[in-house]
């Protein structure tokens, strides 16, 4: 099963590379003035404030577990059979837990993880979902498709679905994956379901649900 998780975990580290140069060039303007690099500019910091007030406690469904991270500050409710792996991601600017459903019959372990990452104070939503699509474009050669459109938390989001091959395995294995993207005052957020091609629908409404739980103070 490790080795499965690794594969998937190693899949974000790409994107997580790439997320800075991304969210720099849209940063960019007409005039031909060099644009700061990341480390020149102020950026958020993917933690709650020292003074957050936790939300209040509510009953959780049937089937369902609540993970608080007190390193981001957010909740969220998955289900109650999954395996949560606290900062399973932490490379760059990305920092993350990540969801491990008990389905072990493939290659890829079906997961859900949440990721933050620090941008340039400032950064919209828009911004946000603009430079991760970019990602994406560098990643697999086309722009990916917005599904639609959504509030997370409050915030503007949008959704996409891509494959994307992981090679770090003795053979080529590819996922499909669901991403939901937004931004607020913390930083830049992506939820995302990952799972083997032509059975993502499976885990959807899992995700779905994920996603419509996630809160912070």
């Amino acid at each position: 099963m490790r080795r499965r998780q690794i594969a998937v975990l190693l899949a974000l580290v790409a994107l997580g590379s790439l997320v800075s140069l991304s969210l720099i060039a849209c940063g960019g303007d007409s005039s031909g003035s060099t644009t700061p690099a990341p480390t020149d500019m102020t950026r958020t910091t993917c933690r709650p404030p020292q003074n957050a007030v936790p939300g209040t406690a509510i009953d959780v469904p049937q089937g369902l577990a609540e993970y608080r991270s007190p390193e981001r500050g957010y909740r969220v409710q998955y289900p109650s059979d999954w395996q949560v792996k606290p900062n399973a991601v932490a490379v760059g600017n990305m920092t993350g837990d990540a969801f491990f459903s008990g389905d072990t019959t493939g290659k890829i372990n079906p997961n859900v993880s949440v990721t933050c990452e620090t941008v340039p104070i400032g950064t919209t939503s828009g911004d946000f979902i603009d430079a991760k699509r970019s990602v994406i474009l560098k990643l697999i050669g086309k722009l990916p498709d917005i599904e639609k459109m959504m509030t997370v938390n409050g915030d503007e989001a949008a959704s996409v679905k891509y494959d994307l091959q992981a090679v770090q395995t003795p053979e080529t294995i590819t996922m499909e994956k669901v991403e939901v993207y937004f931004a607020d005052d913390m930083g830049g957020w992506t939820i995302t379901l990952t799972a083997p091609r032509g059975t993502i629908d499976t885990y959807r409404p899992a995700f779905d649900s994920l996603v419509q739980s996630y809160s912070r103070p």
